[in-house]
């Protein structure tokens, strides 16, 4: 699978060039999630945890970006930013204004990566499994993980990366105020539209025919 992805990236990349359009075309490679460790190869290094976790390890994945006629090659960027940036950065670049039906969660980065803007694009970062009703919220180098089989654990990412020493009665005010936002955040959310990958119980009862073979009809 890397190795076709590689080879399908290249061929975008080619035909770009080929096209004379590499240099006002944007492209974005990102993973969706951290390496699946127990399921394949995948090797997350020092970073805790792995897909569908809210540990590092699950949501801390390499995000690239190319625009030669706006960004700098070799261009290393710090801050946390989050794929739902993509859409915002892509939607600002249009010639003709582009009206979004609703408010974008994402933030522009282009004049983030131009350094015409030296703040952080995001002063929280939110995750949530609804199904699983777990949460993670990141505001600065501080990140708070509420699981609802677990205790609260609250990471300085600057200091512990692989989110070893959990913080959250050392820094409990801390971890009370991030709990309390991410709770506002919650707040504003809708459920989602369709059921989950846990609610399979919960589709049968509505889709209780999914698994039937339909009847041969006969004359």
């Amino acid at each position: 699978m890397v190795s076709a992805v590689d080879d399908g990236v290249g061929q975008v990349l080619s035909k770009l060039k080929e096209l004379n359009l590499t240099d006002n075309t944007i492209v974005v490679f990102l993973s969706d999630n951290g390496g699946p460790e127990n399921d394949n190869g995948s090797d997350n290094g020092i970073l805790r945890g792995q897909k569908s976790d809210f540990f590092e390890g699950g949501i801390r994945v390499p995000f690239a970006i190319q625009w030669p006629a706006k960004i700098k090659a070799g261009t290393v960027y710090d801050h946390p930013v989050i794929s739902l940036d993509i859409f915002a950065t892509v939607v600002a670049q249009t010639k003709t204004p582009v009206k979004t039906k609703n408010i974008l969660d994402g933030v522009n980065l282009i004049p983030f990566l131009t350094g015409e803007k030296n703040e952080a694009p995001h002063d929280y970062l939110f995750w949530r499994k609804f199904d699983a009703k777990n949460y993670a919220v990141r505001k600065g180098n501080e990140k708070l993980i509420l699981k609802s089989d677990a205790e609260e654990m609250l990471f300085d990412l600057d200091q512990d990366i692989s989110e070893q020493k959990n913080l959250s009665t050392e820094r409990k005010e801390n971890a009370k105020q991030l709990s309390g936002d991410l709770r506002k955040w919650e707040s504003k959310l809708q459920d989602p539209t369709f059921l989950g990958l846990t609610q399979d119980k919960e589709y049968n009862k509505i889709h209780p025919d999914r698994f039937k073979r339909p009847t041969k009809q006969t004359k």
